[in-house]
């Protein structure tokens, strides 16, 4: 039950800024923005980190509907759960045991009894930047400066080089003889290939080369077949059947001794948009009357219901039973 209820305290903590274990303390999430530490050259992107704070100490209820609704409890029994829960966390750590709270953080006990709390540096309660992680950013490298060498300018003009004219005349020779035999190979190559009906004569040789022509053959043509495709039939859709709500589970949002306080309550309550509210008629020996926003088809969808109001609307909502 232990681990039930730490990992319910870290998926809280990712969708609430604040998640109290009553009689014990609560926990606050603080935003830190992007940051650059300049000695690494490091980016750390966004971050919410958590802190304990021990005054905080009244239940809202969060982690006992959420107990409730995941291990399918009463709401009594999952409120004591908590309780003891809250009580043996502190029993270790007045003990002087180091308790470390799942991916949240460390509470130890310091001089005069004095509970500390260290967050845990590597969760990131940030459901925005997930995935992200710190960047370092490689200095820009220097190109390599290169140094001219000193050149000593000569005071004498250099004597002409005759070696280099005599080899530039003699490449131009070679060159000129190379395109004339280019040429006159060309020219014999010709008349050698020159083609004459079935056969190649050649005035400048006496051999009779002999082509053959070969016979084109038609290539048969093949018919392409043709190809149907069958289109599946669309499921038909089906009807969502709504849960019809119970005539004895309300949600409750507030309890009054007189009728008139009641009244003004469901007034108020309709004013803020809330179209089923009601005031439930008291059954014998009891001493409240309880004004309801609504009716449930069981408590699972009475927990769901009323974690979302707490959401959205800020108002404490308990599930109650008719009996």
């Amino acid at each position: 039950m232990q681990e039930t209820i730490v990992s319910l305290i870290e998926e809280s903590l990712l969708n609430y800024d604040c998640v109290v274990i009553p009689q014990f303390g609560g926990f606050v999430l603080n935003t830190k923005d992007f940051t650059f530490d300049e000695s690494t050259s490091t980016i750390y992107p966004k971050r919410k980190w958590v802190a304990f704070n021990e005054r905080l100490r009244s239940d809202d209820g969060v982690l006992a509907m959420a107990l409730a609704q995941k291990e399918g409890l009463k709401q009594k029994d999952a409120f004591k759960a908590i309780h003891d829960f809250a009580l043996a966390l502190n029993q270790r750590i007045q003990a002087g045991e180091e308790v470390i709270l799942g991916k949240v953080g460390t509470f130890t006990l310091q001089n005069e009894s004095k509970i500390t709390f260290e967050p845990n540096p590597d969760t990131n309660f940030d459901l925005a930047q997930f995935g992200l992680i710190p960047v370092q950013i490689k200095p820009k490298a220097q190109k390599p400066v290169l140094i001219s060498n000193p050149v000593v300018e000569s005071m004498t003009d250099a004597a002409p080089v005759v070696a280099e004219e005599k080899q530039k005349r003699v490449s131009v020779k070679f060159y000129t003889y190379v395109i004339l035999a280019f040429m006159l190979g060309g020219t014999a190559a010709y008349y050698l290939t020159e083609p004459n009906s079935r056969y190649v004569n050649s005035s400048m040789s006496p051999l009779t080369i002999k082509i053959k022509k070969k016979e084109k053959v038609a290539t048969p043509v093949v018919a392409a077949k043709s190809v149907t495709t069958t289109v599946p039939e669309v499921a038909k859709s089906v009807e969502k059947v709504e849960p019809i709500p119970s005539d004895e589970i309300y949600l409750v949002a507030a309890s009054f001794l007189t009728e008139e306080k009641a009244a003004l309550c469901q007034s108020e309550l309709v004013s803020k948009g809330f179209t089923d509210v009601e005031i439930i008629e008291k059954e014998a020996g009891e001493k409240h009357f309880r004004v309801s926003v609504g009716r449930v088809a069981n408590f699972d969808l009475g927990y769901q219901k009323a974690a979302e109001l707490k959401k959205d609307k800020k108002l404490d909502i308990w599930v109650f039973k008719k009996q």
